[in-house]
């Protein structure tokens, strides 16, 4: 994503890494005059239009990835709304050092142990490379439609 909030085509020739040593010092490349410190994934897919093929210039193709976020400076944790009627709370544990997926599985199953669905969440507590040991979450009655978000 580039300075301006849109999506730009990469010089880098690695493509689709995996590994979170490299997205994180690709993110340091991308960004070099920013305080890069960590990655995290992003809770939802993202459509990328214009997406090129290798060594192709006609760039009509569109994907749904689920890219990471580059973290600036000290951590801090995302805010999250709370509608009415919704309740905030967060889960931490110390030896627990998780991946968000994860963290937001263990969300989704508390709020379901609530009898209610899971509408957003944020990582806390960094503990490595895209690695946490915390979340924290909203979760909202089932009867109100329209607002949750996917697992």
């Amino acid at each position: 994503m580039g300075e301006q909030g849109r999506w730009i085509s990469s010089t880098d020739t690695k493509s689709c890494m995996t590994d979170k040593l490299d997205i994180l010092q690709y993110c340091k490349k991308a960004y070099p005059k920013r305080d890069i410190t960590n990655i995290v994934e992003s809770s939802h897919y993202v459509r990328v239009a214009g997406w090129c093929k290798p060594g192709k210039n006609k760039c009509k193709l569109s994907r749904w990835v689920k890219p990471y976020r580059c973290l600036e400076g000290p951590f801090q944790s995302d805010a999250l709304l709370v509608p009415e009627g919704c309740l905030f709370d967060h889960l931490h544990n110390q030896t627990k050092c998780w991946e968000s997926y994860r963290w937001n599985s263990t969300a989704a199953d508390t709020c379901r142990e609530r009898n209610m669905n899971l509408r957003s969440f944020a990582m806390l507590l960094p503990c490595g490379i895209s690695l946490f040991a915390g979340v924290e979450f909203v979760c909202c009655p089932k009867h109100l439609k329209g607002m949750y978000i996917l697992i």
